[in-house]
């Protein structure tokens, strides 16, 4: 019997310094490295494209899918926190040629940021200029930041013809 609260008293106690020893920074439930926002629109108000393809150019010259996109006014993508640059590809249909389709190169400084124990850094993105590479039913690219922080404002306004 004297036994039996030992243990009990043992597992509440063991129980009790797990709860204990959890604290609020052990979970990360914030956002970390921010993406880039981005605009559609077609004669200064916003545009919904039916279907976008977004891809991505790696720096190893490799190129990834990064989203369809339908029925969207605004996207937001990466950019790769491991180079100075990002190459992105828009177009509207996925048996767009090669020379078809939208070149937009991206280019920024990066920082860490320390966010907390639990999310560790963040990246953050200054000093970016944007270049419309090759456009072909983009009108204009316009920039709207220099430097990305947080997802809460617009990056950039895509303009399509």
């Amino acid at each position: 019997m004297f036994q039996k609260k030992i243990n009990l008293i043992g597992v509440l106690l063991f129980i009790a310094l797990m709860i204990y020893s959890c604290i609020d920074d052990d979970i990360c439930d914030k956002a970390t490295t921010p993406r880039l926002t981005l605009v559609l629109d077609s004669l200064g108000s916003k545009y919904k494209k039916k279907q976008l393809y977004i891809d991505r150019k790696n720096t190893d010259g490799t190129v990834r899918e990064e989203g369809i996109f339908s029925g969207k006014d605004s996207i937001q993508i990466p950019l790769n926190a491991m180079s100075k640059e990002t190459v992105y590809y828009l177009y509207d249909s996925a048996n767009t040629s090669e020379s078809d389709k939208n070149i937009i190169t991206i280019r920024y400084e990066t920082e860490q940021r320390f966010v907390s124990k639990a999310c560790g850094f963040k990246v953050i993105y200054n000093n970016i200029t944007y270049e419309g590479t090759q456009l072909i039913n983009i009108k204009s690219i316009t920039p709207q930041t220099t430097s990305i922080h947080d997802e809460s404002s617009t990056n950039l306004h895509i303009a399509y013809y």
